[in-house]
């Protein structure tokens, strides 16, 4: 059985390169990566499954991340669900770059961890 310290390294590497496929439009990596059942709240509240997120975040054109990372994650596993907490830095083309406090909630299935949900707030301006 893995260790506590090697699943956090799986979780934070997956979340990593999920933010990474999401800056380069990598549809094979959402489609193997995100739950069937996965569900996405935006800061504003708008609400998408694994398709409606894929096609109308990921994939659509007008969406160009230049800067999609994470930081200060904090990671907590139990049993086969993980939480990662995290700060985003988003830069979209065009716009200025915002801060989203994001949680993240992942299952282990057949031994690899899948995103489940994703609720992103916004980050108060800090002064």
């Amino acid at each position: 059985m893995e260790n506590y310290e090697q699943q956090v390294t799986e979780v934070t590497s997956l979340q990593k390169a999920f933010l990474k496929a999401a800056r380069e439009k990598n549809d094979s990596f959402m489609h193997e990566k995100l739950h069937p059942q996965f569900i996405f709240t935006s800061p504003r509240a708008v609400i998408l499954n694994k398709d409606g997120f894929t096609e109308k975040f990921v994939l659509n054109p007008d969406v160009k991340l230049e800067v999609f990372q994470l930081m200060n994650e904090n990671v907590v596993i139990i049993g086969n669900t993980g939480l990662l907490h995290c700060l985003v830095q988003v830069k979209v083309a065009g716009q200025e770059e915002f801060w989203e406090i994001i949680t993240f909630t992942l299952i282990k299935e057949g031994g690899n961890w899948l995103n489940l949900a994703m609720h992103a707030t916004f980050r108060p301006e800090q002064k």
